[in-house]
């Protein structure tokens, strides 16, 4: 699955439990989670999706500037 997040850097890990968390590097309030890594990756396009939507400035990633 390939997700487009305009540059943006994505940290993922498993949580001890077995769920995955998904977070952007450069935006760590933005974050999803889910049973699987495909699953937490699809929320955290939910998130990206509705974080431009709300028509605040979505700052550029890191080194472009």
């Amino acid at each position: 699955m390939k997700q487009d997040f305009d540059g943006f850097s994505i940290e993922l890990f498993q949580e001890e439990g077995g769920d995955w968390a998904a977070y952007f590097e450069e935006l760590p309030n933005v974050s999803a989670f889910g049973d699987t890594l495909e699953n937490a990756l699809e929320e955290l396009k939910i998130a990206w999706d509705l974080m431009k939507e709300s028509g605040g400035e979505v700052p550029l990633p890191w080194g472009r500037e």
